[in-house]
């Protein structure tokens, strides 16, 4: 009913069309690929490529350039020991030139800086990566959480349905009794009848609250409007599965954690800087080559060795150099700025190292404790089943009052309620502890290609 309403109101307000029916997996791709979070990582990838791209285009002629020039030049006619022009101050038989100069450098051994440099920014690139994949491993926990919190709430809504309408043919039955005056119900019965219809439309306003907001959250992750993400309807899994071990989990997380991994990546990085800060302290040797055209028709050209026309001229040549930067203080303060930097990395990878086992124990913990309240809510919702059908035989045979059926009634409800948290509770504790282990992201298929 829901998605038809839905579906009505987008095509008659001319709405964006709706996703979905979106599974698990559906929602998980279009958080991936819509959430603003990720998406500022990718922005920040693409940022470290680009510095990738420039250590790399550095190792060949990271200094060329063509210049051109124009404008009009005096005549000048004749040769320096023949001058057919009498002085150069003057304008007359002002002319056209033109003039190209073409300077190259070509670093031939620069102490490993360009290498380093080259090795820093690969580091950088890989960093990046692995934070995006741990932004959207948590991501995904939070998607998990949201996508099951909106089935369970259904799913209490479904409960509460039901209950409503097994409560409507209670309340009939004890208005008939009290109506014939049978004497094994009470008005106390009534009452407390009511009572259980009141704490009912309480559960009822918490489960639409509480679907509410999981839709809303879901689709703001997902970056689109609640009215165009449309779920599918999913039972909750009520399999316990395997329980989890410290230790698998806690040497997962060491070994595949991204933050922790894009932190070694960093100090590989900096390791690299560190390495082009001491190779810049020392002579660079290099090839540089020049080439210059210049042509005036209103000018003579020069043939003598030591007579040069800048308007007038061909020339150009090749050779080796060596560049010694003397800025040492300004060298020395910034490799001591890049070990203080791989410091801080250093310390912050410790201490995530303390974080990731004390996350570890306390997800793995936390999985543990929800199989068990997932079993405990499984075999009283058994008892509670066979405790409902029992007093609603004794009732029907007269040998029970109301108040015996109702309580009967009311535990049988409260175990279904504890099934459904103790289930939803366990799916959340499980995408935890996978994203503190470092498990990868699912890759689901997005179901809504075309937005």
């Amino acid at each position: 009913m829901r998605v038809l309403l839905t579906l009505s109101l987008s095509l008659l307000l001319g709405a964006a069309p709706v996703c979905g029916p979106v599974d698990l997996d559906g929602a998980l791709a279009l958080a991936a690929r819509n959430g603003d979070e990720v998406a500022i990582r990718r922005a920040e990838l693409r940022a470290a490529e680009a510095d990738q791209s420039i250590a790399r285009a550095a190792r060949i002629l990271p200094s060329a350039s063509l210049t051109f020039l124009g404008g009009p030049v005096p005549e000048a006619k004749g040769t320096i020991l023949h001058p057919e022009t009498s002085t150069n101050r003057t304008l007359d038989g002002l002319g056209p030139f033109v003039r190209f100069e073409l300077q190259v450098v070509q670093p031939l051994y620069t102490w490993g800086r360009l290498d380093a440099a080259r090795d820093a920014a690969d580091a950088g690139v890989r960093a990046r990566e692995l934070l995006v994949t741990d932004k959207v491993a948590e991501l995904q926990q939070r998607v998990v959480q949201l996508y099951w919190g909106e089935a369970a709430a259904r799913k209490l809504l479904a409960i509460g349905d039901d209950v409503e309408k097994n409560l409507s043919q209670v309340e009939k039955q004890l208005a008939d009794a009290l109506e014939a005056g049978d004497a094994s119900v009470k008005q106390a019965d009534r009452y407390r009848l009511d009572l259980y219809k009141a704490q009912l439309r309480k559960r009822r306003a918490e489960a639409s609250r509480g679907l509410a907001l999981a839709h809303d959250g879901l689709a703001a992750t997902a970056a689109m409007l609640p009215e165009e993400l449309v779920l599918k309807d999913a039972p909750l899994p009520l399999d316990p599965g395997p329980a989890p071990t410290m230790e698998e989990a806690r040497a997962a997380a060491v070994q595949h954690r991204p933050d922790l991994l894009a932190l070694e990546q960093g100090l590989l990085a900096k390791d690299a800087e560190l390495d082009a800060a001491y190779g810049a302290m020392k002579p660079q040797l290099f090839l540089g080559g020049s080439f210059t055209f210049a042509y005036a028709p209103n000018r003579s050209p020069q043939f003598n060795p030591w007579a040069y026309d800048p308007f007038n001229t061909v020339g150009g040549g090749v050779a080796l150099g060596v560049k010694q930067d003397l800025a040492f203080p300004l060298l020395t303060a910034q490799a001591r700025k890049v070990r203080a930097e791989r410091e801080t990395l250093r310390r912050q990878r410790e201490g995530l190292m303390r974080l990731v086992t004390v996350q570890v124990e306390s997800a793995v913990a936390d999985v543990v404790q929800a199989r068990e309240r997932l079993s405990a809510a499984r075999a009283a919702l058994s008892s509670g089943k066979s405790w409902f059908r029992s007093a609603g035989l004794d009732f029907e045979a007269g040998v029970a009052e109301p108040k015996e059926l109702l309580d009967a009634y009311a535990g049988y409800v409260e175990t279904q309620v504890e099934q459904v948290q103790a289930a939803y509770d366990l799916l959340v504790a499980r995408a935890k502890l996978d994203q503190v282990a470092g498990v990868s992201p699912r890759k689901g298929t997005d179901p809504c290609p075309s937005r």
